[in-house]
């Protein structure tokens, strides 16, 4: 990395290598081609129902269902909804998708049906693949315009499945790709942004931005949790298509002795985890060393961590390399962090990225002063799908990205995410940032997760609380919490002055992500019934 005084810019480095393909290649056409030359490999494995799917047989399936497509008539210029969880067909369905050239769209399957409304209703996809057990909900969200439905899994009687397009066809043998219609910038999904100010806003991904990265090899056995409906499940997918990899992947839900289990079970080496999913898992006394013994890499992001959970998983995943990440569904993968240290930091720009510091006046700031994190990726951007206000707001017509963060960069070009813009409070007219004090929080052993909200107080503005969850087993009142806020952080502002209160799980959105606006609530609700007993 390097600063530019003058200019107060951080840059990234150069990329180290130059990509095999063109910038116009069509990724449907890299996976077909590349999928050809290891057709007896494994590149699939259900642990929820033990399908094994060879790259032959997923290619095979995805070339029927892109003739399908191609039949309906269905180009780059429409847009198919994909509303399901890791299952066996959602694979190939995507990937004849990106041979077709035709976006998918994949908001989540646990949304809400007002949400799922919200969020289908900006792209009106015609044709929609989703889970049986959620036929009903997505169909009563999408009753405005009748979209065509075929299931993915848990088929319901009466409902066309996705096995009805997968019988052989006499053309499929001599079956090529379509060509990208506008070139390397062209769409090629539609992902939700996660929400956590809002209503979902429909991310256009671009071909371009998903051309392979030198993350995984053939020899990898991947697992994550997300589906299509994250940028890492979509990343995920996409490596794991071009490279011949093995990903296993499951729709059963999440426990740490379940993940753990498969970890063994499969011998998987890389694994990317939500911080949330971090925490549990690698603070759980019931996970042990042996179980882990097959990781090389434990990738996470999305949010904070205590020093001692990032000090506990290395101590359990001896054998593995830790890599925090930073970014967002609008920009990719902006920073990463090797290993323990330095503390809180979310590692160095990636080769590409270039960074500024602004200050409320549009000011470019220098080291250790926070600021709104804004970023530069060198790619174009397809902007939000349907909204170039939003779209506007977003990025600058400078190309700068306003990520609506808040952070700084140290000495050592080190980034810290300091807290979320909209998330600044004040107490006494003075500003302080919840997610300092929550990494002053997390300092403590005895805590595994934190959300510090601001309560309205009309003499003061704002005081800030603490929404706590122990780590299982461990003794900590609030006032050893607050007196470590008190010891640690100067300034009245910046005292927990509506006190502490404990609870077993922090609100969090689907992607694990807390949701500090529930978290405020539960906060209150907790600390009204407490007075009320008495």
């Amino acid at each position: 990395m390097s600063y530019n005084e003058q200019g107060r810019i951080w840059y990234g480095p150069p990329p180290s290598h130059v990509s095999a393909y063109k910038d116009d290649t069509s990724l449907g056409e890299i996976i077909f081609n590349n999928m050809r030359n290891w057709p007896k490999k494994v590149c699939q494995i259900s642990d929820s129902d033990g399908v094994r799917v060879t790259a032959d047989q997923a290619l095979t399936w995805a070339i029927r269902l892109a003739q399908f497509l191609r039949k309906r008539g269905l180009t780059h210029k429409d847009v198919i909804g994909i509303v399901g969880e890791n299952t066996t067909y959602l694979m190939p369905l995507a990937v004849a998708c990106l041979m077709n050239g035709t976006p998918f769209h994949t908001p989540h399957p646990m949304l809400d049906e007002d949400t799922l409304r919200h969020v289908l209703s900006i792209t009106k996809p015609g044709l929609i693949f989703c889970d049986g057990n959620i036929y009903h909900k997505v169909h009563s969200a999408t009753s405005g315009w009748q979209p065509e439905f075929f299931t993915l899994s848990d088929h319901p009687e009466g409902v066309p499945s996705i096995e009805t397009l997968l019988e052989p066809t006499s053309t499929e043998d001599s079956y090529h790709p379509e060509p990208l219609r506008e070139g390397g910038d062209q769409t090629v999904a539609v992902l939700c942004s996660s929400g956590t100010t809002g209503l979902p806003k429909a991310v256009c991904i671009s071909n371009k931005s998903l051309l392979p990265m030198s993350l995984f090899t053939s020899d990898t056995i991947m697992f994550t949790l997300t589906a299509l409906d994250w940028y890492s499940g979509l990343v995920a997918f996409i490596l794991s298509t071009l490279v011949g990899g093995t990903r296993i992947i499951t729709n059963k839900p999440f426990t740490p002795e379940y993940v753990a289990h498969l970890v063994a079970k499969h011998g998987v080496n890389f694994i990317y985890l939500a911080p949330r999913h971090m925490s549990a898992m690698f603070n759980s006394p019931d996970v042990t060393p042996e179980a882990f013994a097959s990781l090389r890499t434990v990738t996470y992001g999305g949010g904070k961590l205590s020093k001692s959970t990032v000090q506990r998983c290395q101590d359990l995943c001896r054998n593995a390399i830790l890599l925090s990440m930073y970014g967002m569904t609008e920009t990719g993968t902006l920073t990463c962090s090797v290993g323990l240290e330095p503390g809180s930091s979310v590692g160095k720009l990636l080769p590409a990225v270039t960074a500024r510091i602004v200050d409320e006046q549009g000011r470019s700031l220098q080291h250790n002063q926070v600021g709104e994190i804004q970023v530069q990726t060198g790619r174009v951007w397809r902007g939000y799908f349907g909204n170039p206000e939003a779209t506007e707001s977003m990025r600058d017509s400078k190309g700068w990205f306003h990520t609506g963060d808040m952070g700084y960069f140290d000495e050592q070009n080190q980034l810290y995410v300091v807290d979320r813009c909209k998330e600044i409070l004040k107490h006494q007219a003075v500003h302080f940032w919840p997610g300092e004090i929550e990494s002053v929080i997390l300092e403590l052993n005895k805590v595994q997760e934190v959300c510090v909200v601001g309560i309205p107080n009309e003499l003061t503005d704002y005081d800030a609380g603490a929404l706590v969850v122990r780590k299982k087993g461990a003794a900590i009142d609030a006032q050893e919490i607050v007196e470590h806020v008190a010891k640690r952080l100067p300034g009245v502002h910046k005292q927990l002055h509506a006190g502490v209160q404990f609870t077993n799980e922090l609100p969090s959105n689907l992607n694990g992500k807390t949701v500090r606006r529930a978290s405020r609530e539960l906060f209150s609700a907790i600390k009204y019934s407490k007075k009320t007993l008495v």
